[in-house]
């Protein structure tokens, strides 16, 4: 009977979602194990890396960067499955990337289970599934060990959740939804900062449409705000960060501690000096331009030659020219290439008391790197790539957001949700955002909105009422 079915056995009677989810998986594990202990792409990493190495330790508190303030048992439960995973012999590494995967894929997951109920599981969302999940960035940053996958989940789990309680409004639900906003306030507190005042006016707006449901409104509105009591810090974060925007002076364009190309910092060269060498106010430092992803890379790869993304890298004659290229790039302190490239690898905050300044800051944050011209890095340049799939992104947005304005479909708790967390992330950004590549790992949650407002919408007409 086995060997007869097997027989019969096609591929083509698999679904569209069986060959996506396999292509999703195995792809990203694959990367994930081909990286080995390269962590040049995503150099926050080792220090999530070390955070998971440390938190099943008695003596351990979440007063660390990344995770500051956040509850001890939620951080050892969201990290359980990579822990078990390390008993198996699998470095913590490879196992908090394996997590990551993990969470990725059950947010697209649930983005997919949006679109089937709603009826949106057309040929437009399984071409924009595809581009976002596979957008080089984004692919990156699901597959290597960052919050960013934790983010990934949680905002899709409180979308999904506010899609569902329109027509179920019962226990199954409203806990689901309540633990995604726990969990994303103890994850990143601006991002559920942003999306706590998306709730409130969400709620405020359905409860002056339609004035009824008062009492789940304020039941959801109990679960927003649920995780201020847990954690008072986030109260005074909040009123802190605007009076902090206030009193920002103008806003000059400078880098950050991951592109200021500061040799000293990674010791990737050495010093000149000019004239008598006992003078110090004579001597010159080098300073390694063209953004310090290149300069990390070269020096993991070099440092670790047997692993096999250093071999690979060797037989395909990728380190030579990452080689040639870093040596071109390091130059002296006082070169104008120095501050020329640090302008092309940074952003210019906007500031509230410059309103106009956050169109500019704002379109800069959407559109960066320019595809066709230099931006500062040989990585930057080659993300410009994606350009024409972020424009078909946008297009989505805009496209979802016209048909929402004109009524033509039913509106609900996650569409205006998700439109209201987008256009806050993105002005938040505006005031926020100073380091390109910092910039770009961000830009990626927006992604889940923007296709969420694109599925969320129920499509059947909206019957207009004389």
């Amino acid at each position: 009977m086995q060997l007869a079915n097997l027989r019969n056995f096609k591929f083509s009677n698999f679904s569209f979602y069986h060959y996506f989810f396999t292509a999703y998986i195995g792809l990203h594990v694959t990367f994930s194990l081909l990286l080995g202990d390269i962590t040049a792409f995503a150099s926050d990493e080792g220090l999530y890396n070390k955070i998971f190495a440390q938190i099943y330790k008695p003596n351990f508190t979440s007063d660390v960067m990344g995770f500051t303030g956040a509850w001890e048992p939620w951080l050892r439960a969201i990290y359980l499955p990579a822990k078990l995973l390390t008993y198996t012999g699998i470095s913590d590494l490879i196992a908090s990337r394996l997590l990551a995967i993990g969470y990725s894929t059950l947010a697209t997951y649930l983005l997919v289970k949006i679109a089937k109920s709603n009826e949106r599981d057309d040929r437009i969302f399984k071409v924009a599934l595809i581009a976002i999940s596979f957008l080089p960035t984004v692919f990156l940053w699901s597959s290597v060990g960052l919050r960013e996958s934790f983010l990934y989940l949680e905002i899709c789990s409180i979308l999904f959740f506010l899609s569902r309680v329109k027509e179920h409004f019962d226990i199954k639900n409203m806990t689901g939804l309540g633990f995604a906003i726990f969990s994303l306030a103890m994850t990143k507190n601006y991002i559920f900062i942003l999306f706590l005042f998306a709730f409130v006016i969400t709620l405020l707006v359905f409860s002056v449409k339609k004035q009824t449901n008062f009492l789940n409104h304020i039941l959801i509105l109990a679960l927003a705000l649920f995780p201020l009591a847990v954690n008072p810090t986030l109260v005074p974060a909040i009123s802190g960060y605007f009076s902090g925007q206030l009193a920002k002076p103008e806003s000059s364009i400078v880098g950050d501690i991951n592109n200021d190309g500061r040799c000293d910092s990674l010791d990737l060269c050495g010093s000149e000096t000019s004239g008598d060498s006992d003078e110090p106010d004579q001597k010159l430092s080098n300073v390694a331009t063209g953004g310090m992803t290149i300069h990390l890379l070269l020096n993991q790869l070099e440092n670790s030659p047997n692993t096999i993304a250093a071999r690979l890298a060797k037989s395909l004659g990728i380190t030579s020219k990452l080689s040639a290229i870093v040596k071109s790039s390091v130059v002296v302190e006082t070169s104008k290439l120095v501050i020329e490239n640090q302008k092309k690898l940074s952003l210019k905050q906007a500031g509230l008391k410059h309103p106009g300044q956050m169109i500019s800051s704002s379109l800069r944050f959407l559109f960066v790197p320019t595809i066709f011209v230099d931006n500062g890095s040989l990585f930057l340049n080659i993300q410009s790539i994606e350009t024409p799939l972020w424009l078909f992104i946008y297009g989505l947005f805009f496209v979802g957001l016209y048909k929402v304005i004109r009524r033509r479909h039913e509106f609900d708790y996650a569409v205006m949700m998700a439109t209201l967390f987008a256009l806050e992330f993105v002005a938040i950004s505006a005031l926020t955002e100073i380091n390109v590549g910092t910039a770009l790992r961000h830009r990626s949650l927006l992604l889940i909105p923007i296709l969420v407002i694109w599925v969320a919408r129920k499509k059947t007409e909206v019957k207009k009422t004389n």
